[in-house]
């Protein structure tokens, strides 16, 4: 019987059509896709100059209407210019009370005027230290250190911190005035508040004056 059945398997195998695997018709591309991807457009390139768009590359005005540049804008430039010279830094921060990291930026320095501002996050690990909150754990702290010449002998100064947290916030405000009474004697007075918004017992207020006289 076995021997019968092969013929006949031998012959539906040789006269069956072969498998044919029909390829995925391909898609068409549109005409204006195919034009833009064979002639890309140019695109307007923005070349920038100590913060001024370059005007030979942006698009004519028609007749009658004129361009507005960066004179026309407030400040008298699309910037805002607060010093001749301006430094920034990151800087990573730790003691046995805190750990974090700092960002700062000198916003103005000038022969009479000092600004300094700065921003770190971090954690607390042990309360009240370091002008900080009453509690552990993260922590937001901001500073603002000024300095205003007052003629040749006379210096204004102001240091603000503020730090929150978990356990409410702290703030502590210095301001202090020198005075250069001789070239060795110098006159300093300032006040200086604290407030605590978790713990009463640490807002105070501070009032100093010191004669100090260089040997």
């Amino acid at each position: 019987m076995l021997a019968a059945a092969t013929p006949l398997m031998l012959w539906l195998a040789l006269s069956a059509p072969p498998a044919v695997t029909t390829p995925a018709p391909l898609p068409l591309l549109q005409p204006a896709v195919a034009q833009r991807l064979v002639d890309p457009p140019r695109c307007l390139a923005a070349h920038c100059l100590h913060g001024e768009w370059q005007q030979a590359a942006l698009v004519s005005i028609p007749a009658g209407q004129r361009r507005i540049d960066a004179e026309d804008l407030p400040g008298s430039g699309s910037r805002l210019r607060l010093a001749s010279s301006r430094s920034d830094w990151l800087k990573a921060q730790g003691n046995k009370a805190r750990l974090g990291m700092q960002y700062g930026t000198q916003a103005m320095q000038t022969r009479d005027t000092s600004l300094k501002m700065s921003v770190d996050t971090g954690y607390r690990m042990k309360g009240y230290a370091d002008d900080g909150i009453a509690g552990t754990g993260p922590i937001l702290r901001g500073q603002v250190e000024w300095q205003q010449a007052l003629g040749k002998r006379t210096r204004l100064s102001q240091t603000t911190r503020v730090e929150t947290g978990q356990q409410g916030a702290y703030l502590r405000n210095s301001l202090q005035l020198k005075t250069q009474l001789q070239p060795k004697l110098t006159l300093s007075t300032g006040v200086e508040l604290s407030r605590d918004s978790h713990l009463a017992g640490r807002n105070k207020t501070d009032a100093s004056m010191n004669l100090r006289y260089a040997f």
